[in-house]
């Protein structure tokens, strides 16, 4: 009985070791702006929790990139990112003035925030929080016991990806991409609301953990009021847009 013990504090020794290197490079990505402003707090509020910490993250983008079928991710170039909606003249322009080496892509890709996490019970909390609050592509990506944690994410379902030009031939029609921008556009409120419903439950964890100072995860019960708020905003959206 004593090994296990002495193998978990050893284990979550680990952690914070890990979690100390990993919090002098995000302070330096801080530094140099290299982190998307819409998801810091989000960051900080993971990163305030003593059983986790957030290792890359992502607030959600519209971009064109250049890349092939198949291949290697290197040879891929982005042309453009907006981390915002996005006026259709703006990205038509970028589509008419470039010229792809492979095929230029339109995508949507919503908000992605890696995190470890010290512990199954936690990281069983996080996957139903997740599925909660409809984040259903989130879950556990690896486990590591030697070390001591246990890698995650939150992710939202929403994304989209078309082909619009080879070479000196545009797919699209004009008309058809501004119905294209304007879903994506859609789809970026929907992800802003998406991370405004996530920072709203990490908040009530922290408080729990911190103020209250409670040892195990919260009953997933108490965040479907703050869950249905979210919701009918998302389809209040939804409604007005279509």
């Amino acid at each position: 009985m004593s090994h296990i013990k002495e193998e978990l504090v050893f284990q979550y020794h680990n952690f914070l070791h890990r979690k100390k290197t990993v919090m002098e490079k995000l302070k330096k990505a801080l530094e140099k702006g290299e982190v998307d402003s819409a998801i810091i707090p989000h960051l900080e509020l993971i990163n305030s929790l003593p059983f986790a910490y957030t290792t890359s993250s992502c607030a959600g983008r519209i971009i064109l990139i250049d890349a092939p079928l198949h291949g290697a991710k290197h040879i891929s170039k982005k042309v453009r990112v907006w981390h915002d909606t996005v006026e259709f003249n703006e990205v038509w322009d970028v589509i008419v003035n470039y010229q792809p080496m492979n095929i230029l892509w339109l995508k949507f890709e919503s908000f992605i925030i890696s995190f470890n996490v010290a512990s199954i019970k936690w990281a069983t909390f996080f996957i139903k929080l997740a599925r909660v609050l409809d984040l259903k592509e989130s879950g556990i990506r690896s486990i590591a016991p030697e070390s001591g944690y246990i890698v995650m994410d939150f992710i939202s379902t929403e994304k989209m990806c078309l082909p619009v030009a080879l070479k000196n031939e545009i797919f699209v029609e004009k008309n058809y991409l501004e119905k294209v921008i304007n879903i994506a556009n859609l789809l970026m409120v929907r992800n802003k609301i998406r991370l405004d419903m996530l920072k709203e439950s990490l908040e009530f964890i922290k408080h729990w953990i911190l103020v209250e100072n409670r040892k195990d995860p919260p009953p997933i019960k108490l965040f479907e009021p703050m869950v249905r708020k979210y919701k009918l905003r998302i389809k209040e959206l939804t409604i007005l847009t279509t």
